[in-house]
């Protein structure tokens, strides 16, 4: 009965399952002392999840809706780019 209503869930969240895992993949990266790959690629996570808001329609995005699409695009593709600038500029720690 449990695992099939997470399976359910998981389903329906999709989108967000999959921008919470490329970001906790760029977390881990991170952790293993790789600061500006590991930084890449959790922008890239919050990319996905503008693209993905931008695409899918509401009833599928599931909890990546949190606002109007347009905001919610915005808001994560500025957030991406954020910090995916940081990433580049600042230097890894020595």
């Amino acid at each position: 009965m449990r695992r099939s209503v997470v399976r359910r869930v998981v389903a329906a969240e999709w989108p967000l399952v999959c921008v919470l895992a490329v970001c906790a993949a760029g977390v881990l990266v991170v952790l293993s002392e790789h600061f500006r790959r590991g930084t890449v690629l959790f922008a890239g996570g919050l990319v996905l999840a503008a693209g993905l808001r931008a695409l899918l329609p509401s009833e599928s995005a599931g909890l990546l809706v949190v606002r109007g699409r347009l905001v919610d695009v915005i808001t994560l593709a500025a957030l991406g780019l954020g910090v995916l600038l940081a990433a580049l500029v600042v230097p890894p720690p020595a």
